[in-house]
């Protein structure tokens, strides 16, 4: 089944509307800017309301250790969820201009440069939209707990007044269930970020293609200035997007750790289910971000060695110069690195990070214990 670019950016672009964190464009009307404005802000407020009324059932319960764990891994995900909203709204001007310039490319394509999106749209195609059903199930799992467990809400936070009367019981599940799903569904950003990295990777492939079709100086020029600008797309998507990397990492790490506590300290088989899809979401969300960061790391070096294979021996010494430049400029892969955290996002980065992560929880286990 083939997949083209367009309907890889409308099926993105969709999979986040729930948050509204796809940047409109530069001549949406005030009015739509001002209803997309007020979702947000009401979304994120609904979020922060549900955060305190989980601390403070987490105050009321606080001699239950399992209602503890589960509402700590509700708010952990809520806070990431509110961290990435926030980070997309204050990038937005940002996050326009790359998409834009996205859009742009994809509709001024050569035939082989489609060919070759199309081949990155494939290659990711069906892990994207199967984790994205995935992030929507487990939001809507925990939305639709109370029908198969004890509990008649989707968590337990506690609030200052009386919710089983109505019409309150029904204004409380909504807002639990909404939150619930945003705050799963906060994943897709991942996939938002995801496409960006593949983008650039993609852009990488195409100028060296381009490579096998240089004959003379002045072709070698343009490619050379291509390449610049290339890098510059690139490192602004990598600086646009380091703060939703951090994120997932830390995010991640902490929901594995504690939510693996749940699998020994409860017997309800539902509760457990509800987790495991967590701890996978969890698992599966770095790695999201980690594939077409290695794919980039790997592609921004290959011009150098496609510059390297040129005929450029028997040319002008100008032209030796100049392969010479790109060469050197190519030895350092643009990476998605945070110092002292991330050193360099990549496919060995995530292993460590599994590693690690399972490390704590080990630990954390044999303490708990």
């Amino acid at each position: 089944m083939k997949f083209t670019n367009e309907a890889a950016l409308k099926f993105t672009k969709r999979s986040v509307a729930l948050l509204a964190v796809w940047p409109p464009l530069t001549n949406t009307s005030k009015k739509k800017l001002f209803l997309i404005d007020v979702y947000f802000w009401g979304s994120f407020l609904f979020a922060q309301t549900m955060l305190m009324a989980l601390a403070n059932g987490m105050y009321v319960h606080r001699n239950n250790f399992e209602i503890m764990i589960q509402s700590m891994c509700f708010g952990i995900t809520i806070i990431q969820m509110s961290i990435k909203m926030m980070t997309c709204r204050m990038q937005r001007s940002s996050l326009q201009s790359i998409i834009e310039e996205m859009e742009n490319i994809i509709k001024q394509a050569a035939p082989y440069e489609k060919a070759i999106l199309e081949k990155y749209v494939n290659r990711s195609a069906i892990l994207h939209i199967s984790l994205t059903f995935g992030f929507y199930l487990a939001g809507i799992n925990i939305a639709l707990g109370p029908i198969f467990l004890p509990q008649s809400l989707p968590n337990f936070a506690a609030y200052p007044f009386d919710t089983e009367s109505h019409p309150i019981y029904e204004i409380i599940y909504f807002q639990q269930a909404l939150t619930a799903v945003q705050a799963s569904t906060a994943a897709t950003i991942d996939c938002q970020v995801a496409l960006l990295l593949w983008f650039a990777g993609a852009r990488f492939e195409m100028l060296k293609t381009e490579f096998a079709n240089i004959v003379d100086e002045y072709n070698l020029t343009r490619c050379i200035k291509k390449h610049g600008q290339i890098l510059s797309y690139a490192e602004k998507i990598v600086k646009t997007v380091r703060i939703l990397i951090l994120a997932t990492t830390v995010i991640t790490t902490i929901l594995i750790v504690i939510s693996g506590l749940i699998f020994i300290f409860t017997e309800e088989l539902a509760v457990k289910f509800q987790f495991l899809v967590l701890d996978i979401v969890a698992v599966i969300q770095l790695f999201l971000n980690s594939y077409p960061a290695e794919n980039l790391i790997q592609m921004s070096t290959a011009i150098g060695t496609a510059a390297y294979n040129l005929n450029w021996m028997d040319n002008s010494r100008k032209m030796w110069q100049n392969v010479c430049f790109l060469i050197q400029r190519s030895q350092k892969p643009v990476t998605l690195s945070i110092p002292g955290f991330i050193p360099a996002l990549s496919l060995t980065y995530y292993m460590s990070f599994l590693s690690s992560s399972f490390s704590y929880f080990t630990t954390l286990r044999a303490v708990v214990k």
